[in-house]
Order: structure tokens, then sequence, then C-alpha cells
């Protein structure tokens, strides 16, 4: 509360030192913390652009036709980092007093006399800045051969529509846009909509106009220019582009073809077919820190990793991703776009349901991918890692202030997100959850709702109530823990005692907590589900004797604590269960362990017990999970006879997948072989270390493209000083984008300190272009969070230029994250008072929370992973 009410005191400060004007006349409604004051809205901008990206900066004008609900002598809209030039209402009126607020991002206009309640139009010129990261208009820097270019896009989610024309930036103040853009002489302009017109300048610049927008929030409007080149195809009514630089263009097929497969699933399942004429997706030779792709409505905008795919040299990680990337951005036109939050605290509207959808799509147009299970593997126990901690928090969450609004793009806002919308659809069941989304989406189509609004929709087409379900996840952070007594078979049924509790990882966590927990059953046969509401325990029955899975394919978003003997037939049973429940078994196990349920011994068994024809997705979570526990021994004595134990259990796997990949292999041996190799690599296994080593020698263009990025991380990993130079001068020699790219995020990832010395170092000079230069900085903190943290924290200006303003709040705490010396989370404490607002700490405090977790799991797992380390393998 305390963040509220200083942004608020701020507000009115900046008021006040107006001085000249009248005292405004009172607003209709009652401004909230953080907002604009209410009365006053937007209905239409005409917006006219010139950029001149050489110099980085830009001019404009716009008229905004506005309605005010009641006379007023104050008008406030949002401005940052821009110059206003002149402000007239309905051609005449000029305010008595124009004031920018840099720390609020506002600017007022106060008039003479009150403005009268109706429609106007508002007239401003403008001119501001291109930035060199990801927040407004930006520039993206590239090679085109030995030729640099650059391509002006624009990024304006959350907050930085604000930094491109004074406008109500907040996503409840829905407008429509009509853009014209000044283009350079042979360069292209593109937009949302497509364009209406065009027309010569004397200068040879061309003045491109947009068609007029659907009604749509101010972070969804785009604009880009540069020398581009475009393919399109029509797939019903809606014709699919995809823009890239120059000689790309062929890189674009995959996505492209999987856009045209996505939007007919999608305009059955939402019952609303996508309404704009055209749909294009931007590819921008660049990156961020915190985004890959963003949904601007007709006009997405990925980094071009995240949707080009060359075949030389993409992993068939990266075409997953690619799909599941254009499938969570397309469903964003209509979860976000077509229907929005009608403020930030319910972002997670947008983003954990486009998570589900596209894990959806995906899944069932790509059933060989079997991403049912993957997710189970993956987004959920992520989810689960960071909320079983006191630094979680709940998915609608309170938002005041921009930095807010920017830490509310979280994994709890995602991937939670996601599992508890899963947790819903299986609730319910599938249809009515449907039905339930197309009236939500018919009824509320251009306008703003609440979580509650979805629920009504769901509660109506399943005929029951599913608010006060959905409230106990969506209102408080934390993950549920399901306990069981032994089950017991008698008469054809199984019986078992159940209880609920709060599941942590570290003791602030473990709370007195309550949930609404549908729990399923099974035995193989028919499943059953009994509610569990509290700490009682009680009696649950399935049919059959079988062995009882609990929450069988992992649709229930809680973890599950099994009685020794009911473990114990689970884990001696392991290849019999469903894929999604080994992998459920897996991710508790070890889960239970780290939070002191369970001894570790429970999980390091089940991992002997694995058979060795298991899925590869258990191999991949098995590996991965093995990778975690090595890295928190890092340092420690034991870790080479951990080493050796785990390189021996997963060396079997690595000799059937190899390096190369085999003909008819399914698209999961291909992942595993790209885990195995990174976390045998990570762990000095001699066979993979060697084999990158040999691979890279014979130059990049001969890795295989499958294996290309995993290779090239061991061998940086491992490299000697002269190694690691040589893949230096071969980054900033490199012509392409993407390799430089790949190249410079990993040179500072690499074992050696004194080389990751080396790669902060440069991360200082210009060699690399500035999102380069951040993503080497976060490479080199994957290897040494606590000394990159600190060397961040020393150069704080000069890295924190490097990212977006509206990340930068958890950018350098969130350097330390994967460090488990408790010293560094008492520097990353200091660093945050010193340095942040009490509103922009949620990072560090997450950061603070990860490495107190690790220093204390580390103490308490270190004499179960030494004794595992000597034990021969249990079967």
């Amino acid at each position: 509360m305390k963040s509220y009410a200083r942004l608020s005191a701020l507000l009115l400060a900046s008021v006040t030192l107006v001085g000249a004007a009248p005292a405004p006349l009172p607003a209709v409604g009652v401004q909230q913390p953080g907002r604009l004051p209410p009365g006053v809205t937007p209905l239409h901008y005409e917006i006219s652009v010139e950029p001149d990206a050489q110099k980085l900066n830009f001019t404009g004008s716009e008229t905004v036709t506005i309605a005010v609900t009641r006379p007023t002598t104050r008008i406030v809209l949002n401005a940052a980092e821009l110059a206003v030039g002149y402000a007239k209402l309905d051609d005449s009126t000029t305010p008595s007093k124009l004031t920018l607020d840099a720390a609020a991002q506002t600017l007022t206009l106060d008039f003479a006399k009150p403005v009268a309640a109706g429609t106007h139009r508002l007239a401003m010129s403008f001119s501001g800045k291109i930035n060199e990261s990801a927040a407004g208009m930006f520039a993206v820097d590239y090679q085109d051969g030995n030729t640099p270019k650059r391509m002006v896009v624009t990024q304006f989610e959350p907050a930085d529509a604000r930094r491109f024309a004074p406008m109500w930036d907040e996503p409840g103040a829905k407008a429509t846009f009509s853009l014209t853009a000044v283009t350079p002489k042979g360069q292209s302009s593109f937009s949302n909509m497509p364009i209406a017109s065009q027309a010569k300048r004397a200068d040879g610049k061309t003045v491109v106009t947009f068609a007029k927008s659907p009604k749509m929030s101010s972070y969804l409007l785009f604009l880009g220019q540069g020398e581009i080149e475009r393919k399109a195809r029509m797939v019903g009514n809606t014709e699919i582009g995809v823009i890239t630089r120059k000689g790309a263009l062929a890189q674009a097929d995959y996505a492209l073809d999987a856009a045209a497969r996505i939007l007919p699933y999608y305009n059955d399942y939402f019952g609303v077919p996508y309404p704009l004429p055209k749909m294009d997706m931007i590819a921008a030779p660049g990156s961020s820190q915190f985004f890959s792709a963003m949904e601007n409505w007709g006009a997405i905008l990925y980094f071009d990793r995240a949707v080009l795919l060359d075949p030389k040299l993409s992993t068939e990680t990266q075409r997953q991703d690619i799909f599941n990337v254009v499938a969570h951005e397309m469903a964003h036109q209509w979860f976000g776009d077509l229907v929005t939050m009608g403020w930030w605290d319910d972002l997670w509207l947008n983003e954990g349901f486009a998570s589900w959808m596209a894990a959806k799509v995906t899944g069932d147009l790509n059933p060989d991918w079997n991403v049912p299970a993957q997710d189970v593997a993956g987004a959920r126990q992520a989810a689960f890692g960071v909320d079983a901690r006191a630094s979680t928090h709940p998915i609608v969450q309170k938002i005041g202030t921009v930095d807010e609004v920017s830490q509310a793009f979280d994994t709890i806002t995602y991937q939670k997100g996601q599992a508890v919308i899963r947790m819903l659809e299986g609730a319910v069941g599938p249809d009515p959850f449907r039905n339930g989304v197309r009236a939500y989406m018919a009824k509320h189509q251009y306008g703003n709702t609440v979580t509650d609004d979805l629920w009504q929709s769901i509660s109506a087409s399943a005929g029951r109530p599913v608010k006060p379900f959905m409230d106990s996840f969506t209102l408080q952070g934390g993950v549920p823990l399901i306990t069981g007594t032994e089950p017991v078979c008698s008469g054809g049924k199984t019986r078992i005692g159940l209880s609920q509790g709060r599941f942590g990882l570290d003791a602030a966590s473990k709370t007195a907590q309550r949930w609404i927990v549908p729990v399923e059953m099974t035995t193989g046969g028919a499943s059953t589900t009994t509610t569990v509401s509290g700490p009682a325990r009680q009696s649950a029955t399935a049919a059959g004797c079988g062995p009882l899975v609990i929450n069988p394919r992992q649709q229930g978003y809680y973890r599950t604590l099994t009685a020794p003997k009911h473990f114990e037939t689970l884990s001696r049973g392991f290849g019999q269960l469903a894929l999604t429940d080994q992998l459920g078994l897996m991710g508790d196990s070890v889960a239970l362990a780290n939070g002191g349920y369970a001894p570790l011994s429970r999980y390091l068994t089940l991992l002997d017990r694995i058979p060795q024809n298991a899925s590869p997705i258990v191999w991949d979570l098995a590996a991965t999970q093995l990778g975690s526990l090595d890295g928190l021994l890092d340092g420690d004595p034991v870790q080479a006879a951990f080493r050796t134990r785990a390189r021996g259990l997963l060396a079997p796997q690595f000799r059937r997948v190899g390096f190369v990949a085999r003909t008819g292999e399914t698209p999961s041996d291909s992942i595993l072989r790209e885990t195995l190799i990174q976390v045998l690599g990570g762990m000095g296994d001699p066979e993979v270390v060697a084999g990158a080593r040999k691979l890279v020698a014979g130059g990049l263009d001969d890795i295989p493209g499958a294996v290309r990025e995993p290779v090239t991380t061991v061998y940086l990993s491992n490299a000697t000083p002269a190694q690691w130079e040589a893949m230096r001068k071969l980054a900033a020699s490199s012509k392409d984008a993407g390799v430089r790219r790949s190249l410079y995020s990993r040179l500072g990832n690499v074992a050696d300190p004194a080389l990751a010395q080396r790669a902060l170092d440069l991360a200082l000079t210009n060699e690399a272009t500035v999102p380069d230069r951040a993503n080497l900085i976060r490479g080199a903190a994957y290897a040494h969070p606590g000394m990159t943290f600190d060397w961040a924290a020393a150069h704080k200006d000069q890295v924190n230029a490097l990212v977006e303003a509206s990340s930068r709040p958890r950018y350098i705490v969130g350097l330390a994250g994967q460090a488990s010396d408790p010293a560094v989370a008492t520097r990353v404490e200091a660093y945050a008072q010193a340095n942040l607002p009490p509103a922009s700490r949620q990072g560090a405090v997450t950061s603070v929370s990860q490495i107190r977790y690790r220093a204390g799991l580390k103490a308490a797992q270190r004499a179960p992973l030494a004794a595992w380390s000597q034990s021969a393998p249990a079967r």
C-alpha cells in the first residue's frame, strides 16, 4: 500500500506545481493509484510521424478525438521522453499551462476556462527519441553482407506507447487509430492495418497512410520501417503475411505454414473469426532480455530467432518453440486484442490463456510432439518452483506503477495461469469450457474485462459456479499439497485418506492455507474425483484394486505426497504408468525432497528404476533434474563423485542418440540429444566435450543444425583462452545476426571465471549491438551469478543503458538468481534498497528468495547426494 500512496502523492504534487492554472473542477469517478484521472477518454487518434533512423529521433503530430464527461479545466494524458511543441483544443483554444512530469510520465494541459462536456479534438505536435533497446520506437541494427543496416520497429507493451505519442496509455482506454508515416526512399512502412494510400514527396520520401484500425488498446499499436521483403497467402478471408529483412524471406516458410494451420483452428475454437483483413508476422533481427514476440493486432512483432527457421542451423527445440510462439501470439489476437483486460491486475487473462491455448493447438496439430507430456515436465514444474516460495504472488495482483506492471510478466502470470486454466478445462469438461470461452468472446469483443467476466461465462456454460474454486487458485499465491494415507483395497474398491496443506520450498511459505481442490484418482480404469478443501483428513474411494494414481494426466494444480508403501508400489511399477504420470511422479518426488517432506533417497531410487526404454521425455526430465542437482553442488568436493554417478546413469541414452540424428527418430529423441549434450558437457563428460571440440574444429557450418547450439554451448563452457578468443573473433566478424547473437550470448557462459570477466569487460565496448551485450551479461550470470551481479552493480548505469527502461528494475538483481551463497542475497537486498523504489523490488525479492533457498538446499541435500554417488544403482 505504501507504493500506491507514494505514487498518488507524486501525482498530486505535480498538479500543485503547475501553479498558474485555476484549480481543476472535480473529475468524474475516483482516480486510482498509478492511473490517469477519469472523465476524459480517447475515441480516435490521427497520428503522423517521421522517424530519422540515423539520428535516432522522430517528429510527429496528432489529433485526438476525445469525450469529456463533465466540464473540466484540466486534461491529463501519458507522455514519456517526449517534447511537446504545441497543443490546441478544437483548433482554437490553447492551454494556459502545459506540464510534462517525467516521474509520473504524464502531460497535463490546463485551460483558463472549463472544457465543456461533449466531444472535442485535441491537436498536438511532439518529438521523441528512437531507442536502442526495445521500448517505444527502437532501432534494430544488423549486417547485410558487409553493409550495416537499421530497421525501426515499435514495442509498446505494457506502458511505452507514451514514448511514441501523447496518449491515454492504459488498456481500458480503447480507441481507433489512423496512422501515417513518412517513409525513407528505398524503405517500406508497415503497421496494424493495410496501406490505404501512398504519396511521394518532393524529397523522395513517401507518405504512407494506413487504414483505420478497430477499437483497441494503445499498447497494441505498431509501426515498422526498413528495407524488407514480404510474402503472404490467403487463409479464408485473412491475408497472412511474413515480413523480414531482405535475404531472409526463405526462412519464413515454416512460420507461415504454421500460422496457416493455426488460424482455422482458432476461428472455430473462439467462435468469432479473426476480424482484421491481414495478420503480418514481422521478423526483427534483434533481441530483448524479456520477450521474444509481441501481439500487436494484425502486426505481430517477433525477434527473428522466434519466427525464422534455417534448417541448416535450427534444432528440434527451436522448431517446436517457433510453432508454439506463433500459436501464443495468434491466440492473443482474441485473448488480449479483441477482448482486453481492463487493467494490468488481470494480465493473466492475456498471458495465461495464450500460453494454455498455444499448448493446446500445438499439441492437437502435432501429436507426435507429445505436448501434454512436455508441459507436465516443463511449464508446470516451472510454475510450481516459483509458486512454492514465500516470494510468490497471486495470479490476479494489484498493479499500480509502471514498474509493477513490468514485473507482472512472470512465471506466475504465464505458466501458473496456463496450468490453472488446464485444470479448469479438465474440471468442467472441454466442451462446456469452449462454449463458455465463445460466449465470453461474443459478449466482450472490442471491450475490456476482469477475471470474473470469464468465470461468469464458463459457469453459465458448465451449469455450475466455478468462481469459488478458481478464486482459491487465482486470488492467493501458493501450491496445494495433497497428502494421502496408505491406500487399502477391499471389496473391489480402493480407499484412501486425503488431506490438504500448502507445499513450500522455504520455511516462510509453509503457512496454513486452503484451496478448493478437485482431486482425481484412478486404479487404471474409470476415474473418480473428490473435492478436498481443508486440512482435515477425508476418505475417498476409487473403483478397482490396481495401483492407485492420484492426479492422473497431472491436470490438477497441486503436489501429491504419497505414503511410503504407496510410493514404493508406484516406483516399482514406474514403467507401467502413463507417461504424464511418470513425469508427475518424478517432479513431485524431487520437489518433496527439496521441500523437506520426503527423503531425497526416494527420488534417487526412482531415477535408478527408470527403464532404459522409457520415453525420451522421461530421460530428458531426468537429465535436466540431474543437471540442476549438479549446479547445486558447484564447487563442493562431492561434485566429482556425483558427476561420475550421474554420467553413468545418462551414458546409455547418449550412446543411443549420439551426436548425429538418425533416420526415422522421433522429435523427442532429437530434443533429448540436445539436453544430453548440454548436461553431460556441463558435467565435463570427456566423450561429449571431445566430440564438441571435434565438431567445432571443422567450422560452424559443418556442425549439424540439430546440435549446433548445444555443441557451441559445451565448447565455450569448456573453452581455453585461445578457443574463447577465436570464437569472439568469429562472433565479431559474422555477417549473420543470428550467429552473432548466439555466440555473444555464450561467450560469458564459461567455466573459467577469468574468461567470464573478459566477457563482461567486452559488454562495455561497442563491439556488439546493445541487445547482444545484454545477452552476453546474462550468459555470464548462468555460470557465475554472484560475480556477474557484483560487476553489474558496480557498473549499473552502463548496464542499465543496455536494457529497456521498464525492465531495468529486475535485470541486474535477476543476474544473481542462480547463486547459492547467502552473502550474495544480502548484497542484492542492499542494492535494491539503495537503487530501487519499494514498488520496483519484486525482482529483487524473487532473487533473494531463490538464493537463500538454494543455500539451504545445498546444505540439506549434500549428504544424500554423497551417499547416492557412492552407491550401486537400485532396481
